[in-house]
């Protein structure tokens, strides 16, 4: 999963924020984990996470309908995602496989566990990749805040501007994962782009592997950008004020942005980057749906 809150999020430079979740490294891919304990029955919690009625409020709109073995396809008003069931032992264990619109794949995970007089309900998202696994683990953070809600009772309520982000940033920050996403920002002189990525290289090589990776799309005039080597990372940083321009010209300057940063990824890794325009599309499509 990319992420559910919007990229136009303001800063989210905020030290306070603590993840709930956390990522761990396996030796085939990687792991996002919640564990969550509820003072509900574990048929309560079982029917939240199943019951196409209570999903709808805090996942969203799921057709058919969780059924073993059958393709599902998940509206999440500002995204889909599609997949198959690959296992549902009523009251115990729910199993899913998660196909977004960028071509991401992962399997999904609940468990429903008597605990404590009251229910454990156990989270594990796993993908071969760390794309999007800040963004997507802050998304997370927030669906399951939304399903602790409905299982009170009540309607979830939107994040605090800039919580996403903050929560990305932490995530980043805490198990030493790059952001993948781009954001914008509203200062008192406009709009600002800002992408952060961090390398496996040094910072000296990162403009070289950008700038090989960039000449084909359209990037705009004017952006500032930065290198340095901190943590153990090259750390680049790109920000480019907005002038003007419709919010699919923003979207398809954001997806450019992004699409270039992947191919110096793959150049500094010493690979060959082959971007499609598919690819390309999509992530165009992505940036739109939240801007």
């Amino acid at each position: 999963m990319a992420d559910s809150a919007t990229p136009s999020s303001n800063s989210g430079n905020d030290p306070s924020a603590v993840p709930q979740g956390r990522i761990e490294r396996l030796t085939d891919g990687w792991a996002l984990a919640f564990d969550k304990q509820f003072d509900y029955p574990t048929a309560h919690i079982w029917d939240v996470l199943t019951n196409p009625r209570k999903v709808e409020k805090w996942l969203g709109s799921v057709t058919p309908g969780w059924e073993l073995g059958k393709e599902y396809t998940l509206d999440m008003g500002n995204g889909t995602a599609s997949g198959t069931v690959l296992q549902l032992n009523p009251r115990s264990s729910l199993q899913i496989s998660w196909d977004d619109e960028l071509g991401e794949e992962s399997v999904l995970e609940w468990q429903v566990l008597e605990s404590d007089g009251g229910a454990l309900l156990t989270f594990r998202s796993r993908t071969d990749t760390a794309d999007f696994l800040a963004e997507g683990s802050a998304g997370w953070e927030g669906l399951h805040d939304a399903f602790a809600a409905v299982a009170a009772g009540g309607t979830p309520e939107p994040g605090a501007p800039g919580q996403w982000r903050s929560l990305r940033d932490a995530y980043s920050r805490d198990f030493r994962i790059s952001p993948t996403m781009g954001v914008l920002e509203e200062t008192p002189e406009g709009r600002t782009l800002l992408f952060e990525r961090w390398y496996d290289a040094p910072a000296d090589d990162l403009g070289a592997a950008l700038e090989s990776s960039s000449g084909n799309l359209r990037m705009g005039e004017g952006a500032d950008i930065t290198a340095v080597d901190e943590d153990g990372f090259g750390k680049m940083r790109i920000s480019q004020r907005l002038e003007g321009g419709t919010a699919q010209d923003t979207a398809a300057l954001m997806a450019a942005w992004h699409l270039a940063l992947d191919s110096a990824a793959v150049r500094l890794d010493g690979g060959t980057p082959n971007p499609n325009s598919h690819r390309l599309r999509a992530l165009e499509a992505l940036y739109g749906s939240m801007i």
